[in-house]
């Protein structure tokens, strides 16, 4: 019954079921067919999914970030980078990487990054005499910085399902998201250095410091945030309240035409939308990931490959290769959901840093979600901007291969993940 219960899986897969509905479902022809739990129980996990105090960060972040863009403070940070970086070869397209870090330390959202940062620089770079997508390709890869760059969503995701602080995962990240911006920068400047793009006027000093005033209170917020978390003065779920309450306040301050209730409504929504579509998911990888358990599927695998003679970066290389390989087919929150619970016991067993490895997994999502046909920030991009997967893609290709080298250098060099240990 666990065979027909994976092969049901995979079959409703390729019918188009949707994720959660293909998990739900061999999940529970598992749990109810072979481990002859009841259906009570097996109901209830939909809701054990997501009865977690660290899960409410999820939609505070996810609405933090829209009330960025859609009250105008992201705007702001976008002016500043541009005027600092414009008038450079390359510079647009670096202004997209860097604008896109640092709104992804805002929101934790990748797709909230791409259409924010998207709808912003896409006009500037089509004047400049960029193609569209050249243009569309730089911020579908860029936008998924968001998930290395704390807070990050799928960071949380990680920390409530092996059980680690979350906190440490935020500090984690931080350099190898830096690490990560600046490779993308290199290769938007190499990619650019031998076109025919109209260089922009450099920015007087006076309009680069403006419009760095005007963006400080949306550049405040990752420290405000962030500080508040290692100070001890707020838990990551707290924290991001907090950002939701800065937001706001911030906006009512500097944006009051955009501070109206409308917009805030809209941004409720879009958050309320996103968050469903995430804990929907979360009922569902639930569901199966506990009845692969059941069913001695994580136990087996971890006895597997700690008999392999191989060396634990070996190990490690090969679960990593596991993840993109289920990237082309799945969405990375699910990925997530039903590896983890079996490969972290191997991490563990071979005695490798659950911190390095919860990084190494968080680069290998942002390739996921870069990688077709499933590929969540080529889809954003697509249908925000009436473009076909292939055209994003075509552009996305040069910085998909660079976030493949951004893994080979985290997985080389553990330290970068681990220095704050």
């Amino acid at each position: 019954m666990t065979l027909f219960g994976i092969a049901a899986f995979f079959l409703l897969m390729i019918a188009g079921s949707p994720i959660w509905a293909a998990m739900l479902v061999s999940g529970g022809i598992i749990l109810l067919l072979d481990i002859g739990m009841p259906v009570q129980a097996v109901v209830s996990q939909l809701f054990i999914a997501i009865d977690s105090w660290l899960l409410l960060a999820v939609p505070f972040f996810l609405l933090a970030g829209n009330l960025m863009t859609d009250m105008g403070l992201a705007g702001r940070l976008f002016r500043f980078i541009e005027n600092l970086l414009g008038h450079l070869r390359g510079g647009l397209p670096a202004t997209g990487v860097v604008t896109c870090a640092i709104f992804g330390a805002l929101s934790g959202s990748s797709t909230a990054t791409v259409v924010a940062v998207g709808s912003m620089l896409l006009p500037y770079m089509m004047r400049a005499g960029y193609d569209r997508k050249d243009a569309l390709g730089v911020i579908a890869v860029s936008g998924t910085l968001g998930q290395m760059i704390p807070p990050s969503i799928y960071m949380i995701l990680f920390a409530a399902i092996a059980q680690m602080d979350v906190s440490r995962l935020f500090l984690a990240g931080v350099i190898p998201g830096l690490v990560i911006t600046v490779l993308l920068v290199l290769t938007a400047i190499a990619l650019s250095w031998f076109g025919k793009q109209e260089l922009r006027a450099r920015a007087s000093a006076g309009d680069v410091w403006h419009s760095f005033v005007a963006a400080l209170p949306a550049l405040a917020m990752p420290a405000i945030v962030l500080g508040g978390i290692y100070a001890g003065l707020f838990t990551p779920t707290e924290a991001a309240a907090v950002a939701v309450a800065y937001v706001l306040v911030m906006s009512a301050i500097f944006e009051r035409r955009n501070f109206t209730l409308r917009i805030l409504t809209r941004s409720a929504e879009a958050a309320v939308v996103t968050t469903t579509i995430i804990f929907v998911i979360l009922g569902g990888a639930t569901v199966f990931a506990n009845a692969l358990t059941f069913a001695n599927i994580p136990q087996s695998f971890t006895l597997f490959m700690t008999s392999l003679p191989v060396s634990e970066h070996l190990t490690m290389l090969m679960i990593l290769l596991i993840f993109i390989v289920l990237g082309t087919v799945l969405d990375p929150v699910p990925i997530l959901y039903i590896t983890i619970p079996i490969v972290f016991p191997v991490v563990q067993a071979i005695g490798y840093s659950p911190t390095h490895f919860a990084i190494l997994t968080i680069a290998c999502m942002m390739i996921a979600q870069v990688t077709p046909p499933v590929g969540m920030s080529l889809f954003a991009l697509s249908g925000y901007f009436n473009v076909s997967i292939a055209t994003v893609m075509r552009g996305a290709l040069p910085y998909f291969f660079t976030l493949l080298l951004a893994l080979g250098v985290l997985w080389w060099a553990p330290w970068l993940s681990t220095v704050f240990e």
